[in-house]
């Protein structure tokens, strides 16, 4: 082995080192020695797993060239039957300091050589016709202006293979160089412990934006000693797929950052969230509310493999200026918000997408929240069952205040049609249970559909129907028995359906009253009798009149 290769192995520690290949394929190490199935068994490997576990070969495991058995050298983390390889050392590229000089050369100076004379690069592109158009590039030197570092508040140095943070003489030099410095970008690079983290922050002490996504620092180590309230000026802190797997650590960061104000720690591991702890003597102790972060006002939880709101969520409903949380991919079968409790009183904007939601009980509570404004609501079984138009337009309903879900805006007139829905499907659910109900009955008076509401609980499950029957009487679906002369023409709707087709727009528009329960390839036979359309091309679009 030589020197140079020597050199590498020394610095290689498994399960800790980050490195890359010559593609820019990042890994970790897992192992460093020789290989069972190499043909040079005293040469020395790094077995690695990757990021992107595609670029894998294996899963740490190989057979051995002299007993033709499997030999495992090292296990994966993260599970999956490819991800690992097997590096020589001389491939492998185990990254740089942060420094001056490669700051510098992310940026260009201002009097350095044009990339695009004339304002054309020395590029082209293929045209349909099989000719080469020259590529402009426009507005090169204002560009450049706002590149200078001594002008720039904020630096991008994402993907740079940067594993080390600078210390001494380099340290001091960044810190005045840059002490106009507020944003720093250096997420996807090789640093690997918060001695890292750290060390970026000493060396940029006036952040008040830091992403450090995508490095793979794992947990705080206990015995790691943390200076309380040291980053007081940071605001916005990014810790997404940090393979994070202690929730001691996102408690710990209020400590050290106290007057943060948006955290993200997306794609990290906090199943541990429900865990109080044990006392001296083994006893488990209780779940806390999350303390501390007087400041939070975002918080992303998104894909943190958190499965339960009472014991999990439910630790985070009592700070104080909590106002976006998001919760998007999380196996979440419910949200539960007890109102008595005075739970998530500042949350305007929640994300539930991608949870594990099946039925309305899961979103039902949330109307106790005061302020809520805007819910991402999308992707869940629940969706799958009914889907997603009537998933909206129920949640609509369900949730009174919402102003925005899915990113769209609620107009009013959807609204009312929402609650109108809500009414109908409900009444035709009571009116279906109430005869369930009467003839089940051996004697006695018959219940109306009102009566039986409460009788049969239903009151529980569909809380604003009382609300809403008042509001919108006409979309009852009733009974001739219990509303008193129910019949089938109160329950048909007046139509106008008028054509879009270019051959028929022209046509009068058909007027008619239909039955709520015609189906809609009836309603489709009927458009191609009147207008002389094909069934299979027609796209049917509703707008109701609101009064």
């Amino acid at each position: 082995m030589s020197k140079d290769t020597e050199t590498i192995a020394a610095t290689l520690v498994p399960g800790k080192t980050r490195i890359r290949d010559t593609d820019g394929f990042v890994a970790t190490v897992r192992y460093v020695g020789p290989v069972a199935s190499a043909k040079k068994t005293e040469e020395i490997y790094a077995g690695v797993e990757w990021d992107d576990a595609t670029r894998g070969k294996h899963d740490g495991s190989v057979i051995s060239r002299k007993t033709n058995e499997i030999v495992r050298h090292f296990s994966l983390k993260y599970p999956s039957v490819i991800g690992g390889s097997f590096l020589r050392l001389k491939t492998v590229d185990i990254g740089v300091e942060l420094s001056l000089k490669l700051i510098q050369s992310r940026y260009v100076d201002e009097d350095a050589p044009l990339v695009a004379p004339n304002n054309i690069l020395p590029f082209s592109a293929r045209t349909s016709s099989g000719r080469d158009k020259p590529i402009e590039f426009l507005g090169e030197m204002k560009v450049r202006k706002r590149q200078q570092l001594e002008d720039l508040d904020d630096i991008s140095l994402r993907g740079m293979g940067i594993s080390k943070g600078a210390y001494g003489e380099e340290r001091e030099l960044l810190t005045k160089t840059f002490e106009h410095l507020r944003e720093l970008d250096v997420a996807g690079n090789l640093f690997s412990g918060w001695e890292d983290l750290f060390a970026v922050l000493l060396t940029f002490p006036h952040l008040r934006w830091f992403s450090f996504a995508s490095n793979k620092i794992q947990d705080i180590p206990p015995q790691m000693e943390v200076k309380e309230g040291g980053f007081g000026k940071l605001r916005v802190l990014n810790l997404n797929k940090c393979s994070i797997d202690s929730f001691r650590t996102v408690e710990m960061l209020d400590k050290i950052c106290p007057n943060i104000e948006e955290l993200c720690v997306a794609f990290n591991n906090f199943s541990d969230m429900n865990e109080g702890g044990e006392d001296a003597d083994g006893v488990l102790l209780p779940v806390e509310p999350l303390n501390g972060f007087r400041h939070l006002v975002h918080m992303d939880f998104s894909a943190c493999n958190l499965s339960s709101w009472s014991s999990q969520v439910h630790r985070l409903a009592h700070l104080p200026k909590l106002k976006a949380l998001m919760l998007d991919d999380n196996p979440l079968t419910d949200a539960i918000i007890d109102k008595s409790k005075s739970e998530f009183q500042t949350l305007e904007n929640l994300q539930i997408a991608g949870t594990a939601i099946d039925s309305w009980a899961g979103i039902q509570s949330l109307s106790h929240l005061p302020n809520l404004k805007n819910i991402r609501f999308r992707k869940c079984p629940l969706t799958d069952i009914i889907g997603s138009g009537e998933v909206r337009a129920g949640t609509i309903a369900r949730l009174p205040l919402i102003q925005i879900l899915c990113a769209s805006k609620i107009a009013e007139k959807e609204r009312l049609e929402a609650e109108k829905r809500y009414v109908s499907n409900v009444s035709r659910e009571m009116l279906q249970l109430t005869k369930n109900y009467n003839s089940s009955k051996e004697g006695g008076n018959e219940f109306s559909v009102i009566e039986a509401f409460k009788k049969l609980g239903l009151d529980e499950k569909y809380p604003r129907f009382e609300e809403l029957v008042t509001k919108h009487k006409e979309a009852m679906i009733v009974s001739d028995s219990g509303m008193g002369g129910g019949t089938i023409s109160q329950n048909a709707l007046n139509v106008t359906i008028t054509s879009m087709a270019a051959e028929s727009c022209t046509n009068e528009p058909l007027i008619k009253r239909l039955p709520a329960s015609l189906k809609v390839g009836r309603l489709k036979t009927m458009c191609a009798r009147a207008f002389g359309l094909d069934v299979d091309l027609q796209i049917l679009h509703f707008r109701s009149e609101v009064r």
